[in-house]
This record gives structure tokens, C-alpha cells and sequence, in this order.
């Protein structure tokens, strides 16, 4: 039973992206595969409960949003992206389409002159597009399709007409997305890279012992240098330059001493 359940674990934590090691590369073509494969299934899973479900057909809702085609070229293409990880994907869409929402119910739902509508749109969806890059680069959930969720309800009546079940459609689209992503880019591939922020590794400072050994050695070369000038000291270590013609040897001095005074 431990055994089992270590397994299922273990199983489990694979399909959500955590790996002990990196996963092993793999032939170009089996990563197109792959990313064929997530983008048919994820997609066609929208499509086909959008345009088959009655309640969703009574609310007259789109077969799909054309923002989550955007959104499928990066989490099943580009699954190290940070744009394509899951605090991207959610976030960013959550807030383009409230936004979106209520800058349409105030700019369109109220009411404005009909001479007014075309000019409300353009302002609406121009508006709705910026404040959204605002917010998430505020909230670092920056997820390029995100662009065209904010901008669809201004551009598409039948989106538009939606309100505020457009919300809780495209958090629907984008969690339907997410599922499929980690059921199939983890078959071979690895997603996500990270769930809420990238892991940054600690700096490991050198033992003083280190340094002043460093420092030691360093004197002990330009000693060494000193009695044999044909010499150069690159990193710490001493490179013979005998070899070199004599303009190749003031280059390569010329560029190891910038690099030790930059």
C-alpha cells in the first residue's frame, strides 16, 4: 500500500511539472509532435464543449475565443516561457476580461447617443488593451493573448453581449487548457517550469580561505610573469604565448587587461 501510494505521488507530481532532474532532450520532431498534439486536443476540447453544451448554446456563446488560440502557441509550443506558465495564463486572462467587462458595461451598457457607439468602441477596447498591460506587468502575470481577451468584447458584439460570463468563460477556456497542457507536455517535455514564481538559486560566496589563497596565487604569478615575459595570466591561470606573432601577443594582452579592469 506504501508502495502504491508513493508511486501515485510521484505520478502526480510528474504531471505537475516537478522533476528531481531536467528532463532529457528530444528529437525536434517529437517536440512538434508533441506540441501538434496539446494544441489539437486543447483546442478541440473548447470547441467541442462550447458549440455542444445547451446551457452555453441558450447564452449564445462562440465556439471558441480567438485569444486562446494564442494562448495554445505558447503553452503547448513555448512551455518555458515565462508568458506561458500557469500565474501568466490565469492571471493575465482573469484580468483582461474583468477589465474588459467593466469597462464595456460603462462605456456601451448605459446610454450613449447611437452616433457615439463607433467612437465608444475604439476608445473602450483601446483603453481595456492598455490598463490591462498596466496590470499585469503590476502583478507580473504578462500573457501576450491576454491582449486580445480584453479587446474582444469591444471588437465582437456576441462577446460583448456576454457580460459577465465572458469572465467565467475564459477562466473556464484557460483552466481547460492548463489541464491538457500538463497531461500531454509532460509526457516527454516538462510543464511548468514553475507554478507561482522561477526558483532562483542561491549565490554561494567563496571560503575566505579561498580568496586569499586566490589573492597568493595570483602575486605568485605576476612573479612568474615578471621573469618570463612571453607569459600571460588569463583567470588565474598562466597561458604560454610563444606561439603567438608578436601584434596577436599585444592584442591578447590588451584584451586581458580589460577584462580585469572592467
Amino acid at each position: 500500500m506504501g508502495d502504491y501510494l508513493d508511486k501515485l505521488i510521484r505520478g502526480i507530481e510528474h504531471f505537475l511539472g516537478r522533476r528531481k532532474e531536467p528532463p532529457r532532450k528530444i528529437p525536434l520532431w517529437r517536440t512538434c509532435l508533441w506540441s501538434f498534439l496539446g494544441a489539437f486536443i486543447g483546442v478541440s476540447v473548447l470547441e467541442i464543449l462550447f458549440t455542444y453544451t445547451p446551457a452555453f448554446q441558450d447564452q449564445q456563446v462562440p465556439m471558441i475565443a480567438a485569444s486562446c488560440g494564442a494562448s495554445a502557441v505558447l503553452v503547448y509550443s513555448a512551455i518555458e516561457a515565462p508568458l506561458a506558465q500557469p500565474r501568466a495564463l490565469m492571471g493575465g486572462n482573469l484580468i483582461a476580461s474583468f477589465i474588459s467587462v467593466c469597462i464595456h458595461k460603462l462605456l456601451l451598457e448605459i446610454n450613449t447617443p447611437e452616433q457615439y457607439i463607433v467612437a465608444t468602441r475604439w476608445i473602450g477596447g483601446a483603453f481595456s488593451v492598455s490598463l490591462t498591460i498596466v496590470c499585469m506587468q503590476i502583478t507580473k502575470t504578462t500573457h501576450p493573448p491576454s491582449g486580445a481577451t480584453a479587446l474582444l468584447p469591444f471588437a465582437t458584439i456576441e462577446i460583448g453581449n456576454l457580460g459577465w460570463l465572458y469572465i467565467g468563460i475564459m477562466m473556464l477556456s484557460s483552466i481547460l487548457l492548463l489541464v491538457v497542457a500538463l497531461l500531454v507536455d509532460n509526457i516527454e517535455r516538462r510543464y511548468p517550469v514553475y507554478w507561482w514564481a522561477p526558483v532562483v538559486p542561491a549565490s554561494v560566496s567563496p571560503p575566505k580561505n579561498d580568496l586569499e589563497n586566490s589573492f597568493a596565487s595570483n602575486d605568485s604569478s605576476r612573479e612568474t610573469i615578471a621573469e618570463n615575459p612571453r607569459q600571460l595570466m588569463i583567470f588565474g591561470e598562466l597561458v604560454s604565448a610563444e606561439k603567438l606573432y608578436a601584434h596577436e601577443e599585444e592584442a591578447l594582452r590588451n584584451i586581458v587587461t580589460r577584462l580585469q579592469t572592467s
